[in-house]
């Protein structure tokens, strides 16, 4: 039955499209039609299982994974990761200039106001490299990493089935390897794999989320508010059809129902927007929480084992664990239906081999990036977020190497900063939303500009001031409500600029462009740092590139780029054919 619905899609809509003409209007015929599959589908018989019900667990799914894979990120990428590998590394490092002098604790002997901790450098591949630059250098080496395998698995993953078993497999080695600190000791003399465990549960961490992303548009365009609307839509278009195939209609009443299309065509976007950006930022939220609360669960063993080594891998290995558990039900969940496979199915006819898929993906990146001129609103986002992505990742893989190797801070503040941060975000990451919902209703990109704004007074901040452990305290707050939220409306913003039917491909990209500059960030702080034993100068890094980053999201059209992401997607799907791909199927009987 789902495979014969195309057929029978809500008739009005689509002949009161004809009739009106969609172009006329700024609505994609794509659009309604696709929107008006959504109507079709809730009007199936009882005991179905309709749209309502498959969203409901996949939006279950969507917000228990970015819980589980949340603790990874806010208490290993975000504290305990570049925290332990500095402090592996210290354990193991002299000090300049003879480098004969092992290296105390960064906590023993805690700096005086306004001075800064003695550096330490420990040798590998023949150099000396200061510690907190061996913990850039790993960071920026595993988002290269990433880079390389987000764009491998953009085919893979536009295809339903298979995005749910690379989500399977990326969760299942990152949550292994992140658990694998647990049997590393700093006193090992392969003390340098915990680099490579790191690298692969980064990247791992990485190429999940990008999974978990391509569900936004769907989840936005099923949301029951958003399907109201475009049945709005649906009764103002036969209204206006029924007026023009009147003969004795008057001009106004035909002027009246152009605009009560336009308003409600005009609700229509509006309110898919929200629904995204409203779904994208629970998750957050959620995930934020489940990071706060493990953290505060994990202040009392690292504050009695006074922040050890050990402390730090047991803590590591802990969200590890918890990523695992609870990546279990988050993937029964986010199973694509019957429904949705057969849908698939019939869309991409039959199946191709991996090895083609990822040559596939290849092509594909090149001809996303040939579609500058058909895109060039996507592409201008692309250029801002290329340069903000790598700010805020800068600030959030230095930060906490900053507070323990300049400030001397222990491992037991940086943990309640840890806290505070995402806490923080917590709040900003509902703020904001509600403020657009009920006050301002500003647009996604209008709230990102805002952000981008008050984080640019973050490296300020850290030039003129931030020179005692209480500034970092305040900080956290400050940086942290202004990220949380900026994560959900930059990936809202996007998913606005891409065509649906590439929602994981073009999401590959926007991943490949966010770990492109998070590599180039992190490493040049790493080489800045370790040519003059000061990482504080890499503030004036971010704050360049917050500055370069703002002209072009102020270039930003979204009403064009939408409009251009329509257009794209009804070219797509005019130009395909199965055929096209005949090439790349497998012609055995092994699938």
């Amino acid at each position: 039955m789902a495979l014969s619905k195309k057929k029978s899609i809500t008739p009005g809509l689509r002949s009161s499209l004809d009739a009106s003409g969609s172009e006329g209007l700024g609505f994609s015929s794509d659009e309604v039609e696709e929107g008006a599959t959504l109507l079709d589908r809730t009007r199936e018989e009882p005991g179905a299982e309709g749209p309502s019900h498959s969203t409901g667990k996949l939006l279950k799914g969507f917000y228990l994974y970015s819980v589980a894979s949340e603790v990874f990120s806010v208490v290993s990428l975000s504290l305990f990761l570049p925290v332990c590998l500095e402090q592996m590394s210290r354990e193991n490092g002299f000090l300049p200039p003879d480098y004969l002098t092992p290296c105390p604790p960064s906590s023993q002997a805690p700096p005086e106001d306004g001075e800064e901790q003695i550096r330490c450098a420990v040798r590998l591949l023949g150099a000396w490299i200061d510690t907190a630059s061996f913990s850039l250098f790993t960071y920026s080496a595993s988002v290269a990493v990433q880079a390389l395998c987000v764009i491998s698995m953009g085919a893979l993953a536009d295809d339903p089935t298979t995005r749910h078993r690379l989500m399977t497999l990326f969760a299942s080695l990152g949550s292994c390897f992140t658990m694998s600190f647990l049997l590393l000791p700093p006193s090992s003399p392969i003390w340098p794999v915990a680099a490579l465990l790191a690298l692969v549960a980064n990247v791992s961490f990485g190429a999940s989320i990008v999974c978990l992303n391509s569900y936004l548009p769907e989840l936005g365009r099923s949301e029951s508010g958003t399907v109201s609307k475009l049945g709005h839509l649906e009764e103002v278009m036969e209204t206006l059809k029924s007026i023009r195939a009147t003969p004795t209609s008057t001009s106004d009443e035909l002027l009246m129902a152009n605009q009560a299309v336009a308003k409600a065509q005009d609700d229509y976007i509006f309110q898919k927007s929200l629904a995204t950006s409203q779904i994208s930022s629970r998750g957050v939220a959620a995930g934020y929480v489940s990071g706060i609360i493990a953290l505060i669960v994990l202040l009392i063993p690292v504050t009695l084992m006074k922040g050890s080594t050990w402390a730090l891998r047991c803590a590591i290995a802990g969200s590890g664990l918890c990523w695992a558990i609870g990546s279990i039900p988050a993937l029964f969940w986010l199973r694509p239906s019957h429904t949705a496979q057969a849908m698939d199915g019939a869309h991409y006819g039959r199946p191709r081999s991996s090895t083609a898929s990822l040559a596939e993906s290849w092509r594909g990146l090149g001809r996303m990036l040939r579609e500058w001129r058909k895109l060039p609103q996507t592409f201008v986002f692309l250029g801002a977020w290329f340069l903000l992505s790598d700010s805020f990742a800068t600030i959030t893989s230095t930060a906490m190497l900053f507070g323990k190797t300049s400030l001397g801070m222990s491992t037991s503040n940086l943990v309640i900063i840890a806290v505070i941060s995402p806490a923080a975000g917590i709040a900003g990451a509902v703020f904001f939303p509600q403020l657009q919902k009920s006050a301002l209703r500003w647009s996604n990109l209008h709230f990102l500009i805002l952000l981008v704004l008050l984080a640019s007074l973050v490296p300020i901040w850290g030039l003129a001031g931030l020179r005692r452990q209480w500034e970092m305290y305040l900080l956290a707050i400050v940086f942290g409500a202004i990220y949380g939220s900026f994560q959900s409306y930059a990936r809202t913003c996007f998913s606005e600029l891409v065509p649906s039917s590439q929602a994981a491909r073009w999401f590959g990209l926007y991943s490949i462009t966010d770990k492109s500059s998070s590599f180039l960030g992190p490493l040049l702080v790493a080489v800045v740092t370790n040519i003059t034993s000061q990482i504080r100068h890499g503030f004036f890094l971010i704050l360049l590139m917050f500055l370069l980053a703002l002209p072009l999201l102020l270039k930003v059209d979204m009403d064009k780029g939408r409009n251009d992401a329509e257009c794209y997607q009804r070219e797509l799907m005019e130009a395909f054919t199965p055929e096209d791909y005949e090439e790349d199927y497998v012609q055995s009987d092994d699938r």
